[in-house]
């Protein structure tokens, strides 16, 4: 029964992939808006979301809502699966994600992912693409979108350990060049959502927002703050 409904959640998953892109592709390039892109991404969200309750029995549940700012900043969030990648669109207004060129290059949902708000990273870590990045993000910032960065740079296991996974200098850049909040995000949506995709377990994915790191602090101590925060709010979740 898992296996039948994993396959059909990832031939769903497939089918909104392409069906989205297709739909709102050539309206958002002819118009040149981000708005309408931004719009199809939400929807593709929602299907998403409504597959994973209905075919996998996933749901989840927001905890501490009230630490999502309503102004400009950046939500540092934990990375342990997919899921993360597609419920900020459902939660904050129009979120800005930083996600690899690569993906541009997927037909029909790279072309789309281009079209959308977001900051392309080259994982080359070349200065240029550091500058290009922390650019970007002010930019999205100052016209009143929110930026989504997982920084620890890739999905981590529910047991992954930090000095293999440590958190990336990027996203203490991000703070210190931006000057706006950083949000922590803890969440556990590992436990039903790991890699393999055929060992999903059904539950309730928990999200906890945590108090907003303010502009102001020294790298070590931010970075030590963020860290510790994100990663003892996600084991206790």
């Amino acid at each position: 029964m898992q296996i039948f409904s994993s396959l059909l959640f990832i031939l769903l998953l497939s089918f909104s992939s392409f069906l989205i892109p297709v739909l709102f592709i050539i309206p958002s390039f002819l118009f040149n808006s981000r708005k309408i892109a931004d719009f199809g991404a939400k929807l593709w969200a929602k299907m998403i979301v409504f597959f994973l309750d209905k075919v996998c029995n996933i749901s989840y549940k927001i905890i501490d809502s009230h630490n999502i700012i309503n102004t400009p900043c950046i939500f540092a969030c934990k990375h342990q699966s997919m899921w993360e990648t597609v419920i900020m669109h459902l939660i904050i207004s129009r979120p800005v994600y930083a996600y690899k060129t690569e993906l541009t290059k997927i037909p029909f949902y790279g072309w789309f992912l281009s079209l959308m708000s977001g900051i392309k990273v080259d994982r080359s870590g070349r200065a240029s693409s550091l500058k290009h990045i922390l650019q970007q993000s002010k930019q999205y910032l100052q016209t009143g979108q929110s930026i989504v960065i997982f920084p620890q740079g890739t999905r981590v296991p529910v047991d992954g350990d930090i000095a293999k996974y440590p958190y990336q200098s990027g996203i203490v850049a991000l703070y210190q060049f931006c000057n706006v909040p950083v949000v922590p995000i803890a969440l556990n949506s590992g436990l039903f959502l790991p890699k393999n995709i055929f060992n999903k377990k059904s539950g309730t994915i928990a999200i906890k927002f945590l108090p907003p790191i303010n502009p102001g602090l020294d790298k070590k101590l931010f970075l030590d703050t963020l860290t510790n925060q994100i990663e003892q709010a996600s084991l206790n979740l």
